[in-house]
């Protein structure tokens, strides 16, 4: 009898985790790094039971279904066709990283990114059967990485709740969504490398920068998936209105990364959501890191999308690592450097999260792409920035800001340069003392930053959304918004008084003159 209520409390409890579990939908962009962070969410809500779906370029079905099998795929365009975003991610990075690009140069590297950002869209919204299939479904949410593709018109299409996942969005799609004030007085526009800490030239900068991509999120961003709306799914769908649907918007930064500015409701944190998970490395790697000994490991890294550098530079970096007592673990793909010292072991990929989280690594040299820099937070190891391009400048300026850090310019920068700021970081108690802190105020909360994310996104199934949570603020226009009629009729009504009262002193010096010389008259 025991064991028969035991087996029906089990049947139970399965059939009530099955009727919890979910079927969420996953649109966002499935190549470069941005994928990753949303792809650790996924296989997390797998994990829980739930049913996820993402929507993937045929070309890319079988590499992903290896790579993550927990999760199932829709699958969309030419399996004998890459979609333009994965040759922009492969070649457009590693061409750029070690230039010095112009104004004109990144305004043209704006314009490919949008125009791979688009087709691959494209190729999802103009495949009928898949809409078709999608809107025959029952899915209860969409997950999305916001600015990398049409998630969100997804979402506005199949009617659907929807969460986005973002770290920052340089054209102000995001503020524009949310109706969040952005007091540029002192917090930094994304691509101003700027801190809070502006003088009255680096504040006219903030807001020439905020204005000009701002203006370009408009004109380019906006305007081309509208434009591709109103040809695959109809003219009321629109990328502002679909952005403005967001029930919870998760943000991979927080106030140890990024500087206190004012957040609405459903703007939540998620910073350092794929630093937790760490794995023991492996046999050889850990007897490499041990004959370190006290002096410890500097981990070197310039990002999934850079595999190889110029010889020159990769030249000079391999000299001023044979500088250093410490062993050096540098992911690189190329040729070795003829001045590759033998204390530094090259690799063509490296476990980046799984060695910062080991007691022997001292120091982290880095491109500063977003990730590398919240492991680095995460695991309080002291940073030396050689940013490449996008946004690397402003997380290298936050790092500093934070003291954390030392930043160089790797098109300027010296070998003997090189080592010394890695001896810097390494040897000065104040970097340690700092990226000490600030870990510990990441790892001090009620709940892990992947626990917060899923706990959002199940919340989100559960009640079919969250509208209580949004201001009101996007559907105002903007003489509303910025209360430009308020001001107009206060304006108008004090004007009016001022007038009145002027006229009434005019009319009152002309009766008082007019009875002055009426009287004058009398007595003469």
């Amino acid at each position: 009898m025991s064991t028969g209520l035991h087996l029906f409390l089990a049947g139970v409890a399965i059939l009530f985790q099955h009727v919890q579990a979910a079927d969420i939908l996953v649109a966002t962009s499935t190549y470069s790094s941005v994928w990753m962070d949303v792809a650790k969410i996924a296989e997390a809500l797998a994990s829980r039971g739930h049913v996820v779906t993402v929507l993937a370029p045929a070309s890319q079905k079988s590499d992903l279904m290896r790579k993550l099998p927990t999760l199932l795929y829709e699958t969309f365009g030419d399996p004998e066709r890459p979609p333009l975003m994965k040759e922009f991610t492969t070649t457009v990075p590693q061409n750029m990283a070690f230039s010095s690009p112009g104004v004109l140069d990144q305004i043209d590297l704006g314009r490919t990114l949008a125009s791979a950002m688009l087709d691959f869209s494209n190729e999802m919204l103009s495949d009928s059967q898949l809409l078709t299939k999608l809107k025959n479904s029952h899915y209860d949410v969409v997950l999305t990485y916001a600015m990398t593709s049409c998630g969100p018109l997804v979402a506005q299409y199949l009617d659907l709740p929807l969460v986005c996942t973002t770290r920052s969005m340089p054209s102000g799609q995001d503020v524009r969504a949310t109706g969040v004030p952005y007091p540029l007085a002192y917090v930094p526009t994304v691509g101003s490398g700027l801190s809070d800490r502006m003088t009255f030239l680096q504040r006219v900068k903030n807001v020439l920068v905020y204005f000009a991509f701002s203006t370009a999120g408009q004109l380019v961003f906006d305007k081309g998936y509208d434009d591709l709306a109103k040809r695959t799914i109809g003219d009321k769908f629109t990328m502002s209105a679909a952005l403005a649907r967001t029930d919870v918007w998760l943000y991979q930064s927080d106030v140890m990364f990024d500087f206190p500015k004012p957040m609405m409701p459903n703007m939540v944190s998620i910073a350092g959501h794929m630093a937790e998970d760490v794995k023991p490395l492996s046999e050889e790697m850990e007897k490499f890191v041990q004959s370190s000994g006290d002096d410890g490991v500097v981990l070197v890294t310039f990002g999934s999308m850079v595999a190889t550098m110029p010889a020159e530079t990769a030249d000079m970096l391999a000299a001023a690592f044979a500088r250093l007592p410490q062993k050096v673990v540098w992911r690189y793909a190329g040729t070795p450097p003829p001045s590759l010292g033998p204390n530094t072991k090259t690799m063509e990929w490296v476990p980046q999260n799984d060695l910062l989280a080991h007691p022997k690594t001292k120091a982290f040299v880095s491109h500063c792409g977003y990730n590398g820099v919240a492991e680095a937070m995460y695991h309080g190891v002291p940073l030396v920035g050689m940013p490449l391009f996008a946004e690397q400048f402003d997380n290298i300026a936050r790092m500093v800001a934070r003291g954390m850090a030392v930043s160089l310019d790797i098109h300027t920068v010296t070998s003997e340069e090189v080592s010394q700021a890695i001896t810097s970081v390494i040897s000065d108690p104040r970097y340690k003392e700092k990226t000490n802190l600030i870990s510990t105020h990441l790892r001090d909360q009620p709940q892990s930053p992947m626990e917060r994310a899923v706990w959002w996104i199940e919340h989100v199934i559960k009640h079919g959304g969250l509208p209580h949570l949004k201001s009101r603020a996007p559907e105002l226009p903007f003489y509303q918004y910025y209360l430009l009629d308020v001001i107009a009729l206060i304006v108008a009504v004090i004007s009016a008084v001022l007038l009145s009262c002027w006229k009434c002193c005019s009319f009152a010096c002309r009766m008082c003159k007019r009875s002055m010389t009426t009287t004058k008259l009398k007595i003469n």
